[in-house]
């Protein structure tokens, strides 16, 4: 039997944590951006997914929303993710001690500068002779000129 460096690289242990640690990095795809860039890690301890995040604000909405999200995710739809190994595990979202102590409750909430520009216009032919699709489509498109009307001028 031939051996080569990868089949031994795959073969050890930490390459296997770091393969975990690959897997756990897709389950932010579920979070919106302010949230995927609060992430500080995401790690299992004690039959817990741990979320790590570097605000307050983040944990509890992550707690309250996103990880029933994931949850549920991981339950119905994970074995075709290769996420199965994780559906048994209680999801959380935390602040480390750390971050907690170093955080002003007091400074002011600051403005976030990124936004998201809508790039689409709602220029569009609509063809569709089924007439409940015909109207999800023109109600995508006056949703799409509402979004736009705040940034024109």
């Amino acid at each position: 039997m031939e051996q080569n460096i990868f089949s031994l690289l795959i073969q050890k242990k930490s390459y296997k944590k770091l393969e975990t640690l690959l897997k756990l990095k897709k389950l932010k795809v579920f979070m919106p951006l302010s949230l995927q860039e609060n992430v500080l890690f995401i790690f299992i301890k004690d039959s817990k997914l741990l979320f790590a995040f570097k605000d307050l604000w983040a944990s509890k909405e992550f707690n309250q929303r996103f990880a029933k999200e994931i949850s549920h995710f991981l339950n119905t739809q994970g074995h075709a993710c290769g996420l199965d190994e994780f559906s048994t595990l209680e999801i959380l979202g935390y602040v480390p001690k750390d971050s907690l102590e170093k955080a002003n409750f007091y400074a002011p909430i600051k403005k976030q500068a990124q936004f998201y520009r809508p790039s689409a216009l709602g220029l569009f032919h609509n063809p569709i002779k089924d007439a409940r699709l015909h109207e999800c489509f023109e109600k995508a498109r006056a949703l799409i000129h509402y979004q736009r009307s705040f940034f024109e001028e």
